[in-house]
């Protein structure tokens, strides 16, 4: 397994320890957690959360095996500078099945950044690892993060009403699906031309 790829201006590489402190600030962040259902996060929360995906992840290639979980932090391909962290996890019982997750530092909103890393996470899941079907939600406020997955192809499949709290407030969880089926051959060439490993 490669451990990282580029596309656009960006790269992605399997999230280490060494991360930590820059996910950590991002996760301490209002403005990155308003329409969270956790944080803000303390450092120790922030580190107890990811590295045991980590280690998972690390044991795997250890063993020469695909990790579980597809945690990625995500960086500027120039400079190396943090932009935010994106994720793959499996969908019990359903193989090929994976819930998606990314959020972006402040810093990088509003720069087409989300859009590109959930591409990758399009791309990751059915060309690198034959998925058939991906699963996105979010609060039903969270209008860019819905667009995000609209932009990507995601079809709104169904709302839970008052799911989540966050800030306080009960919110709406819209639920959203791709299936590797609904992208014509040529949209999968395509997403295997924007993304080359590292």
């Amino acid at each position: 397994m490669q451990p990282s790829w580029t596309g656009g201006d960006l790269r992605f590489s399997y999230c280490t320890e060494h991360d930590l402190p820059d996910i950590a600030r991002m996760l301490a962040k209002e403005s990155v957690c308003r329409w969270l259902c956790f944080g803000p996060n303390t450092d120790e929360a922030t580190r107890s959360y990811f590295l045991p995906l980590i280690e998972e992840m690390q044991t795997a290639f250890q063993e020469g095996r695909e990790p579980d979980h597809h945690v990625f932090t995500v960086r500027l391909e120039d400079t190396g500078d943090f932009v935010g962290q994106c994720a793959l996890f499996p969908v019990d019982f359903s193989p090929g099945s994976f819930l998606i997750g990314y959020q972006l530092d402040d810093t990088y909103w509003k720069q087409g950044y989300g859009t590109l890393a959930c591409t990758f996470l399009v791309y990751f899941a059915f060309i690198v690892l034959d998925g058939y079907r991906l699963n996105g939600d979010t609060v039903a406020g969270n209008t860019a993060s819905r667009r995000v997955m609209e932009r990507c192809g995601f079809v709104l499949e169904g709302i839970q009403r008052q799911y989540w709290c966050a800030g306080g407030e009960y919110h709406d969880r819209l639920i959203f699906g791709l299936l590797k089926s609904d992208l014509a051959p040529e949209r999968l060439s395509e997403l295997g031309e924007t993304f080359t490993a590292a």
